[in-house]
């Protein structure tokens, strides 16, 4: 997830040629950061795992196998509104819609992983997406997007890595 936040705001950053002076120390540091705690918490969840009964096989699968559908579904779907804003010669939509279909698939993801939190962020980057394609056109609406939507996947980052430290420490 934080790959995907930094890699949208990194996009927003750069259209917006905002990487000067103090900004790309502060966007490493923050990139490296959610990196960081991230592999060190899928480490801990792995090492966690061994103390703990795996799910029922079937359940797993099942999780896993929804998981992925979501994925596809979002990846198709990505490609079904770039292959249209390029129709209409309207890239500027693209970036938008994708923010969209991005947001869109946290609301069948919170239920798959049972996280509600998930579809809360799912409906407030549709919302951004919404709100940017009201408030700004062309170039703008790009940046405006990406950094929009760049700030809440990498507070999703940020809200899974707290929840992950506070369960880590509950079980440790």
């Amino acid at each position: 997830m934080s790959m995907f936040g930094v890699g949208w705001l990194g996009w927003g950053l750069g259209l917006a040629k905002a990487f000067s002076g103090f900004v790309p120390p502060v966007f490493g540091c923050m990139a490296f950061l959610l990196w960081g705690s991230s592999l060190y918490f899928i480490r801990k969840g792995r090492l966690l795992r061994r103390k703990f009964p795996p799910l029922p096989p079937s359940k797993a699968r099942a999780v896993h196998k929804q998981f992925w559908l979501v994925v596809l579904f979002e990846a198709l779907a990505i490609l079904a509104v770039g292959i249209l804003a390029s129709h209409l010669q309207r890239p500027d939509l693209g970036a938008d819609w994708c923010a969209l279909v991005v947001g869109l698939h946290f609301l069948p993801l919170a239920k798959v992983l049972q996280s509600p939190p998930l579809a809360l962020f799912g409906v407030l980057i549709m919302s951004w997406a919404l709100a940017a394609w009201a408030l700004f056109r062309s170039n703008t609406l790009v940046v405006g997007v990406d950094i929009g939507t760049g700030i809440l996947l990498c507070a999703i980052s940020i809200s899974a890595l707290l929840y992950a430290r506070k369960l880590v420490h509950s079980l440790c």
